[in-house]
This record gives C-alpha cells, structure tokens and sequence, in this order.
C-alpha cells in the first residue's frame, strides 16, 4: 500500500456571530459578532447579569470613568473581556468553556448573552 500525502487546508472560521465564555475567565467574541454587532472601537465595558434568567448583559463604552467598567482587548479574531472577578462576584460557572449566542438590545445598547 503507497502513503497518501495529506496537505493541510485552512478552515473557515464560523461566520455566525457568536460569544464563548473560557475556562481562564474570559467572555470572547468572535470576528463575526465584532462585524456584525459594530464591537470594534470600544475601550470599556460593563458587564451586568440577570440572576433570574441567568443572562450576561454587556455595555461597550469608551469612557473610562464610568463605574465598574474592564477593560477590552481588541484582537484580530475578534474582542475579549476579562471577567473573572465578574464570574465569582454572581456565582458563574466558568470551569469549562461554553458557547452562547448574542442578542443586541439596541434600546438599551447592551449585549445580552444566552447559553445556547
């Protein structure tokens, strides 16, 4: 029998905006939500969370002096939020990595996160 060679081939990213919460404490998005929900430009963020529904809600801002805002780190695959302290403060399970999807309250400029 002759080897066959096998020549790698780039996957395609996902086109579908969506967020991932890491087991490092972090809330990523990917390109495609970036893009599609206009994330880029913004230096800060609120992060929110409704107990009873058990949703993450996010206000991206670029005024640093409004309470209780992180940080963003902007990346070519999309934006990440460090959130850990966030996490622990609600009781959020972060110990695996989790996708959800995106909502985007425009009324009240927030990102709202559900486990798919």
């Amino acid at each position: 029998m002759a080897f066959e060679r096998y020549l790698r081939t780039r996957m395609s990213k996902s086109t579908k905006p969506a967020a991932s919460i890491w087991k490092m404490g972090q809330i990523n998005f990917n390109r495609s939500a970036v893009e599609t929900y206009k994330m880029s430009g913004f230096k800060y963020v609120a992060l929110y969370f409704d107990r009873d529904k058990k949703r993450i809600g996010l206000k991206l801002t670029n005024d640093s002096k409004e309470p209780g805002v992180g940080k963003v780190s902007t990346k070519r695959d999309g934006v990440t939020i460090y959130a850990k302290g966030f996490f622990q403060h609600f009781g959020i399970d972060f110990s695996q990595s989790r996708r959800y999807t995106i909502q985007h309250d425009e009324k009240n400029g927030m990102y709202i996160l559900e486990a798919e």
